[in-house]
């Protein structure tokens, strides 16, 4: 892995845990406790009241999914620079392109919600990576 032709990270932030990392990997876990909530709590009450959320209920596995994926991936890879913004990118493109390929296979179903909550979900990725970027010094706690 060379720092010029890896996508998504280079050997030295790899072999680095820095507070950057640490955070990320707080933001992937808190969002998956979340999502498992909106999954497990939210929806149901949701549809059991009948009550018109704009189909956040329908489509917070994907929602809280891609933030979870996004900021795991981020704190495995500790992806430097602009290399994040390709992570960010390759997952909501991977999860929009599943999405459409749903119906190929076995017991899959395409929702255009879904693809509403995976773009919302990314984009809400790249503001809370922005604002973390702005508002977190950065320090290196470990090399390997």
């Amino acid at each position: 892995m060379s720092k010029k032709n890896n996508l998504f990270t280079d050997k030295e932030s790899i072999k680095t845990i820095d507070r950057l990392r640490v955070i990320y990997l707080g933001i992937a876990v808190f969002f998956f406790f979340l999502t498992e909530i909106g999954r497990n709590i939210y929806r149901p009450f949701i549809y059991s009241n009948h009550i018109d959320d704009f189909g956040i209920a329908d489509s917070i596995g994907n929602l809280g999914g891609v933030i979870v994926q996004i900021f795991f991936t981020l704190a495995v890879l500790n992806s430097p620079g602009k290399k994040a913004f390709h992570v960010i990118g390759f997952i909501v493109i991977g999860y929009i392109l599943y999405e459409i390929v749903q119906p190929y296979l076995p017991r899959g179903v395409f929702d255009w919600k879904d693809i509403y909550g995976t773009v919302l979900g990314g984009l809400l990725s790249l503001i809370l990576l922005l604002l973390i970027r702005k508002t977190i010094s950065n320090r290196v706690l470990h090399k390997f």
